[in-house]
This record gives C-alpha cells, sequence and structure tokens, in this order.
C-alpha cells in the first residue's frame, strides 16, 4: 500500500510542477531562437559578419567591387570611332 502512495505523491509533484511552470509563464510569448542562441555566443568578427557569409573573404569582394566601379568609370570616357 505504501508503494501506491509513493507513486500518487510524485504524480501529484509532477503535476504540480507542470502547472505552476504553466502559471509562470502565462501571457508571455517565447523569444525567437536566434536570440535564444545569439545570447550564448561570444561576440567575434565572424559573428559580425551577414547570415551565410562567413566562408566568404568579404575584403577581397570591395576591393573587387571597387575595381569594377573604377573600369566602369573608365570605360564611359572611351569613345569609340
Amino acid at each position: 500500500m505504501s508503494y501506491k502512495l509513493i507513486l500518487v505523491g510524485i504524480a501529484v509533484a509532477i503535476i504540480l510542477a507542470i502547472l505552476v511552470e504553466a502559471w509562470l509563464k502565462r501571457g508571455k510569448t517565447p523569444r525567437p531562437l536566434v536570440d535564444r542562441m545569439r545570447d550564448g555566443m561570444k561576440e567575434t568578427a565572424d559573428s559580425q559578419k551577414p547570415l551565410g557569409m562567413e566562408a566568404t573573404d568579404l575584403e577581397s569582394v570591395q576591393r573587387t567591387q571597387k575595381l569594377n566601379e573604377i573600369s566602369a568609370l573608365k570605360n564611359q570616357d572611351v569613345r569609340f570611332k
């Protein structure tokens, strides 16, 4: 008989814990996963890059864009006869 009482006590404790947690979280919207993941990460230079650009050398991309702009400006000045 005592083991039945112990099992009922454990079940009541679990149900009570579930109800208390639900009562504490009432009316609160869960934070987005990206915010929760960002809280646990350290701030590094890689975390400042746009998502999906972690493996890209952004300096070479910027250098290439500048060269393209310069060549486009030079090509506008050329007139063909």
